[in-house]
């Protein structure tokens, strides 16, 4: 697993822990100029063998550069057979079984699999880890210009691929096909934690962008938009639009744009009890 990351202490450890014991061999996490506790949580996993650090201090947004370099070390020095690209707020995971049997198991004229993602419902109330809390998802996930939010790319490890920024598609590889998986399998993600963190996330991605003069307009257009917003607003309407209440969730859940998915929780709620399993989906 490839990880890139800037500012994420309260979400990477519990993404490391899922991943690593979901089958996950070794996760290279890129951090990309974090001033929380980012970098010590990782080097945690560094110092048990299972991770590797690469403090990137450039402030441009050079996704694609960044994760194609990890993506390559991946192939080239731990000879995976798949690499998963992924943010440290997506947690993939397959309806039964682990990831490692899933991929195992996907036919050899494959070579990338691209999965869709689900978004989670942040809640006004703040107490508690996210995973405590964050138990409903979304029906349709759309981003913040109402688009339908793109899938994620997996692929075989392979030292001439390249990674498109966003982690949505790959180029570089043999013309196989890819899988296309709408169930079976899904990425949860959870985008909008808290308001200050989402706040932080606009404002930091939004000016790295802007330093990136070789992107188009296109590039990163949903934090552009946000960044602008705030700049001239002092707030950001989707993260106002997507906060919230006990109310709000069960109006959304009983006119059914809402669904419970507690498997996240009860796993962690499971390993601090020392035992437990997922289960299927609900």
């Amino acid at each position: 697993m490839t990880l890139l990351a800037r500012d994420e202490e309260d979400i990477i450890d519990y993404a490391m822990k899922f991943h690593l014991e979901q089958g996950v061999d070794h996760i290279i996490v890129t951090d990309n100029l974090s001033i929380d506790s980012t970098p010590a949580i990782v080097q945690r996993y560094v110092q048990q063998g299972v991770a590797t650090y690469i403090r990137e201090e450039g402030d441009n947004y050079d996704q694609s550069v960044w994760v194609t370099r990890m993506a390559r070390m991946a192939a080239d020095r731990f000879k995976a057979a798949w690499v998963i690209n992924t943010d440290a707020d997506e947690f993939w995971l397959p309806d039964t079984g682990t990831l490692g049997e899933y991929f195992r198991s996907i036919p050899f004229w494959y070579n990338r699999l691209v999965v869709r993602r689900h978004d989670f419902l942040c809640l006004k109330r703040s107490e508690g880890e996210f995973w405590e809390r964050m138990i409903y998802r979304k029906r349709v996930s759309t981003n913040a210009l109402g688009r339908p939010l793109p899938p994620k790319c997996a692929h075989r490890g392979s030292r001439r691929v390249v990674v498109a920024v966003g982690n949505h598609s790959v180029s570089g590889m043999d013309p196989r096909p890819a899988l296309r998986k709408e169930d079976g399998i899904g990425i949860l993600h959870f985008p909008i934690r808290s308001a200050d963190h989402y706040t932080h996330k606009i404002r930091v991605g939004g000016e790295a962008l802007e330093k990136n003069t070789t992107f188009a307009k296109s590039i990163g257009a949903t934090w552009r938009e946000q960044y602008k917003e705030l700049k001239e607003t002092g707030k950001i309407q989707f993260l106002e639009d997507n906060l919230y209440s006990d109310d709000d969730v069960q109006r959304l859940l009983a006119s059914g744009e809402v669904l419970t998915e507690p498997r996240l929780a009860e796993f962690f709620r499971a390993r601090q009890a020392g035992h437990g399993n997922l289960g299927e989906p609900s």
